[in-house]
């Protein structure tokens, strides 16, 4: 309809327009270099439109070959993003060899080709073959020589896999030195600073994972604490009281107050031979809040004053009457004050109200010190059902066919 009336428009106006020119055609006069050029006004506009399209045609004609070679390049392009796509699906379905296959064919063509090397080579990671993963690494890196840092953080992640520490310590360094700052390869460096036990290391590192975006502010609290953490349980495991003092003065006084580092200085203080302290600092923090962790702890004592150390447990007990954990507690503290009937009705209160294998262990232990040896095989069998999730269908053996049999075996023999 629109061109239709476009069309009748153009016609009237065409008409229009002869008519003018029909009484008066107009004179145009051009002089170049010694010669006059004379013609009408339309046939000057005809030229002038003509020289227009002329000048476009040759336009066209020299781009010709540029944009041929840009269509082909846009075609290309076009089929390595699919590819790619079909990569990614083929990687997601488990077909591995398929997708790093159909990646590498494309990778060339494509406009970043180390998007298609590195999803190569993680399917390469995922067949086990080693060195086709780590040749497509290399030319994702030779493929994107100014950002390093997709290829780098792979490979680190890589190592980390394999654990091979030092090999992705190597190339977050390398990172690092180039000067690309990036909140993956933060946190990776954070995690092998606290592996390899490098404190002062992975303090320096805070201040740039508080200020690094893409790092939350939680997760940088709680890479932050658990260097701490990590501290008292390593001062413990070395059994070294000057050091554990040195790591629980270091912690910031708020997170003193949290049960999971005053349970782990406790457990350092007593592998170091100072229960006391440890005593003082698990009643302190029970007195304030209740702590399965730091219950269990306190069962675990070695005090010169079992009596002392047990009544204060048992203090507890009106509050927390039905508590599994604080009843294996004052088993452990009964046993080492050598009240074993009372160990025993503390051991099988909390097994009624939790089964728990450790408790299993210890009456099973208690059981066989006191002589009830068949007593204590039956504490063992409930662990194991405990442990299982069910007891063994077993149909009963009938005593005197049983016997028969045996002395029939005997005879034979």
């Amino acid at each position: 309809m629109k061109t239709g009336i476009y069309i009748a428009a153009a016609l009237v106006l065409g008409a229009l327009l002869a008519n003018l020119l029909m009484a008066d055609a107009g004179y145009v006069a051009l002089r170049f270099g010694g010669y006059l050029i004379e013609m009408s006004a339309v046939t000057f506009a005809l030229v002038l439109v003509g020289a227009y399209f002329l000048v476009r045609l040759l336009i066209r004609l020299f781009q010709a070959r540029r944009l041929w070679r840009e269509t082909q390049q846009a075609r290309r392009h076009e089929r390595a993003r699919r590819s790619l796509a079909r990569g990614l699906l083929e990687l997601s379905a488990g077909e591995w060899s398929a997708a790093e296959e159909t990646l590498t064919r494309s990778a060339r063509a494509a406009e970043v080709p180390a998007a298609h090397y590195l999803v190569a080579a993680r399917a390469a990671e995922l067949q086990g073959a080693a060195q086709r993963r780590d040749q497509w690494l290399a030319k994702a890196l030779e493929a994107s020589p100014d950002k390093r840092a997709p290829v780098l953080i792979m490979q680190a992640e890589i190592h980390l896999k394999h654990k091979q520490l030092q090999a992705a310590l190597a190339t977050l360094e390398q990172l690092e030195a180039g000067g690309e700052r990036n909140a993956r390869s933060l946190l990776l460096l954070a995690r092998i600073y606290r592996q390899t036990g490098e404190w002062e290391k992975l303090q320096a590192l805070e201040p740039r994972l508080r200020t690094t975006r893409g790092i939350a502010t939680a997760v940088a609290d709680e890479t932050v604490a658990q260097i701490y953490l990590d501290r008292l349980k390593e001062a413990g495991a070395a059994a070294d009281p000057s050091r554990l003092q040195t790591a629980w003065r270091s912690v910031p006084k708020p997170l003193t107050q949290r049960p999971a580092y005053v349970v782990a200085f406790a457990r350092a203080a007593m592998a170091c031979g100072d229960h006391p302290a440890a005593e003082a600092k698990l009643r302190e923090l029970l007195e304030k809040q209740w702590d399965e962790a730091a219950v269990l702890a306190y069962g675990e004592l070695e005090m010169a004053d079992p009596l002392g150390v047990l009544d204060r447990a048992e203090a507890w007990l009106p509050g927390h009457p039905d508590d599994p954990t604080l009843l294996l507690s004052c088993a452990r503290l009964c046993i080492r004050a050598e009240l074993y009937g009372k160990a025993r009705s503390y051991l099988e209160t909390s097994l009624a109200i939790r089964p728990r294998l450790d408790a299993y262990q210890l009456l099973a232990t208690l059981l066989e010190q006191l002589g009830e040896r068949d007593r204590a095989l039956e504490a063992l069998s409930d662990a194991l059902a405990h442990a299982i999730g069910r007891r063994p269908n077993v149909p009963k053996i009938r005593l005197r066919r049983w016997a028969e049999r045996r002395q029939a075996e005997r005879r034979g023999s």
